[in-house]
């Protein structure tokens, strides 16, 4: 006549139940798992921040898995976007051993530094001019930004 309800967190432990053996088999960068392959892990810094990638591949190909983790990621960064490109190209010169490329490349990036008070100050300026809603004034600091960028 009367029926027993159930246990909200019986169900909630029926659930985790059941993916406890998907988990263990879904994660092979776990040296415990079952799934042999090859891990590589790789980390660095882009223009949005560092990062930590990890990919696995199993011995046969059949699987491979990456994971990707952005450690500081911060909407106003340090530098600007294209000072990182410069920088990420220059490497690539360097590795590459494209030297002319290269120096082109180094004097750009001390021409913007030298440059980046200036820049950083004309930025400010725009933000405010934008939300006082001169866009004249907008327009004018973001060809001089532009003209200090190039």
């Amino acid at each position: 006549m009367f029926r027993r309800r159930k246990n909200p967190f019986d169900m909630f432990n029926q659930i985790d139940s059941m993916f406890e053996n998907f988990d263990s088999l879904m994660s092979p960068l776990n040296p415990s798992s079952l799934i042999m392959g090859e891990v590589k892990n790789e980390t660095g810094t882009d223009e949005n921040g560092d990062y930590t990638k990890q990919s696995f591949v199993s011995e046969d190909g059949s699987l491979s898995i990456t994971t990707f983790v952005r450690t500081n990621f911060t909407s106003k960064r340090k530098e600007n976007d294209k000072l990182s490109s410069l920088k990420n190209k220059l490497e690539s010169a360097v590795e590459n051993q494209n030297f002319e490329e290269a120096v082109k490349l180094r004097d750009e990036i001390k021409k913007l530094e030298k440059n980046q008070g200036k820049i950083d100050t004309l930025k400010s300026e725009l933000e405010q001019s934008i939300k006082d809603q001169n866009f004249e004034k907008s327009i004018e600091l973001r060809d001089k930004i532009k003209n200090l960028e190039n």
